[in-house]
């Protein structure tokens, strides 16, 4: 199955970063000189991924300005600018606006009119970050052909934190059993969970229009991909093997995701272990 298709949720409200937020979306916060969405959309084209849609909450209006190619300065006066817009010159941005039930199922039954029938896709939730090596999501399509299954992004994490996740049992190998959304710690089958990168194909958006809503009376993805199991549908599970998965959704792990990609700069590094060394 071909993958050429990527679908990013980003209509969040962003409560926990208010109150930035309240003027443009999560999504947006600089990661150093780029807007976090600009990282999953750069993972995504170093996949192949050729056409995004982008599903939007209120405050819509910045992304799209981020994305209109149409008034920049000339070329050769500003480095950066010319790298973004050649990394973008391959890629079609859809923007769609969100509508229907609360949930992390929603965007996909939004963007499922530009998603071929039949074809596969990576969805990625917009305030998860997967620093890497290898474009995550190109790691999620090299397991998808190697396995012909379906496959979720998953991570450790510590046990007392699997109630904030869709946590999966394993069958054997990595190929999921179950997974169950935000489990009693004393029902959690392991401490794997799911984070917001999955490569799906439109069979599970099928399922997403027809289960009941879940917990919170939100529509979960969660529930879907367990319910395609339960339908005969095969999903594994894809850790990050080279790299780790970050999230900005809140003010600490902003910070630290913040840090990270700082870290992987050397002049900024250096600069910070200057400051350092200077409260010493």
């Amino acid at each position: 199955m071909k993958i050429e298709t990527g679908v990013i949720a980003a209509a969040g409200s962003g409560t926990r970063m208010l109150p930035v937020t309240l003027g443009y979306p999560k999504e947006l916060m600089p990661i150093i000189n780029k807007p976090a969405i600009q990282l999953i959309v750069e993972e995504f084209i170093e996949a192949g991924i050729k056409k995004i849609i982008i599903v939007t909450g209120e405050n819509s209006a910045p992304l799209h300005r981020q994305y209109d190619l149409s008034n920049l300065p000339p070329r050769g006066k500003y480095k950066s600018l010319d790298e973004f817009v050649d990394k973008m010159s391959g890629v079609e941005i859809v923007f769609e606006p969100q509508s229907g039930p609360y949930g992390n199922g929603t965007p996909l039954l939004v963007a499922r009119p530009h998603i071929p029938l039949g074809a596969g896709f990576i969805y990625a939730y917009g305030d998860d970050i997967i620093k890497s090596k290898t474009s995550f999501a190109k790691q999620l399509i090299e397991t998808h052909n190697r396995t012909g299954a379906l496959v979720a992004g998953t991570q450790e994490v510590a046990w007392e934190d699997v109630v904030r996740y869709g946590i999966v049992e394993f069958k054997e190998g990595m190929e999921m059993k179950d997974v169950v959304e935000k489990p009693a710690r004393e029902d959690a089958k392991s401490n794997m969970a799911m984070f917001g990168r999955f490569l799906l194909g439109t069979d599970v958006i099928q399922v997403l229009s027809e289960i009941p809503l879940g917990k919170a009376n939100e529509l979960w993805l969660t529930d879907a991909v367990r319910e395609y199991i339960r339908r005969g549908g095969r999903v594994v599970a894809q850790p990050v093997t080279d790299g780790e998965w970050l999230t900005i959704g809140d003010p600490v792990n902003y910070l630290k995701t913040l840090f990270a990609y700082a870290m992987d700069d050397a002049e900024i590094r250096a600069a910070l272990k200057r400051e350092y060394e200077k409260t010493k």
